[in-house]
């Protein structure tokens, strides 16, 4: 090996030497700081954005919502008149209407507004026959005194005047009635108000358990003594506890099925009446959840329920997906019962006041 080979093997021997020795010191320097008490110096990661979802944000659009029914409506009509070549007669339109669940009460005002205000060649142009529905439409929610809502109060046409306000709530088993509540309870929640719930389905053992999942959900107190069978004495009791706790609003839950259907009004009248020893003009809303889905059944139960009990609102659930939203107009007309709210999705923001614009709007495809 000759003199250069030996002095460059020699070079790279003391640089890694002293590379090593400044390593070897450099780590012991670092230890002494830790040990010491000496900040050491490194550059944080931020940490990553979560996106928290928001209960009250509603999922979707009533238009969206509404698409079915909206399809199964005025997309029939649609498809009807589209056809140049199809007899558009009176009873195609008329088929279309009886089913798309507006009720025969409704249809008949409907048929007998088109046959007296637009000639027949009116009559054969879809533009006619979707005014004519709108300007009825419009007018049956009137009738039924249904208000257009105030978009940050969503309770602002139901009672809240007094303290504590009492509201009822009625409803066929599976109609959404539990999960209703719960919504309800968190939007007064978010609101400042100290919400009582009471548990009234005394006959259903899985129904407690269910609104305190909720209640819990909501952070409101709930109302269900052990023992106690007597939806009356837990709607009397509850009552009582709001008002001398001072308790905002206390909703009570109902039962939704007893072994007959008799037995379920007498029930819920006595329900009603013993709040009256508490606060004699208690209930100050009885409401009844209607399921959209079950279509002219919905119709039903309402006059039933209203004949007993005269409710004073209705909130129509499960809209999303449905192909049988034309009921409300059909309560609207035969009962004028003001609807007042709609649940189209899981999310505590999907219970939304009921706009009889919007819905119209959306129902017949108008921008």
């Amino acid at each position: 090996m000759g003199q250069l080979e030996l002095a460059i093997i020699l070079v790279i021997i003391s640089v890694v030497v002293v590379g090593s020795i400044t390593y070897i010191q450099n780590q012991k320097n670092k230890k002494r700081e830790q040990q010491q008490g000496c900040p050491v110096k490194f550059h944080p990661q931020p940490d990553p954005v979560v996106q928290v979802e928001d209960e009250f944000q509603s999922t979707k659009t009533l238009k969206e919502a509404l698409a079915q029914t909206e399809k199964n409506l005025f997309g029939r009509l649609k498809s009807l008149f589209s056809n140049e070549t199809a007899r558009k007669n009176i009873d195609e339109v008329e088929e279309i209407l009886y089913t798309s669940d507006l009720g025969p009460q409704t249809v008949q005002r409907l048929m007998g507004k088109v046959e007296s205000e637009l000639s027949s060649k009116e009559q054969s142009n879809i533009g006619n026959i979707q005014a004519l529905l709108k300007t009825e439409f419009t007018d049956i929610f009137a009738q039924a005194h249904v208000v257009e809502p105030d978009s940050k109060h969503i309770f602002a046409h139901l009672r809240t005047d007094q303290k504590p306000t009492v509201w009822m709530v009625v409803g066929v088993n599976g109609a959404g009635k539990t999960t209703t509540i719960g919504k309800l309870a968190a939007h007064l929640a978010k609101e400042g108000k100290k919400v009582l719930v009471a548990a009234g389905d005394t006959f259903r053992a899985a129904a407690g358990g269910q609104l305190k999942v909720w209640t819990e959900r909501a952070q409101v107190e709930i109302f269900s003594p052990e023992g106690v069978t007597d939806p009356s004495a837990v709607a009397f009791d509850a009552v009582a506890k709001a008002k001398a706790q001072d308790y905002d609003v206390v909703i009570i839950d109902t039962a939704g099925r007893l072994h007959t259907q008799a037995n379920l009004m007498d029930e819920l009248k006595k329900m009603k009446r013993v709040m009256t020893k508490v606060i004699p003009d208690a209930p100050h809303e009885t409401l009844i959840v209607l399921d959209a889905n079950s279509g002219q059944n919905a119709l039903i139960q309402a006059r039933e329920f209203h004949s007993a009990l005269g409710l004073t609102g209705v909130v129509l659930t499960k809209m999303d997906g449905t192909a049988k939203g034309g009921v409300a107009v059909g309560l609207s007309q035969e009962l004028k019962i003001p609807i007042r709210l709609i649940g189209m999705g899981e999310k505590i923001g999907d219970l939304r006041a009921f706009s009889s614009q919007e819905f119209i709007a959306s129902l017949l495809d108008l921008e």
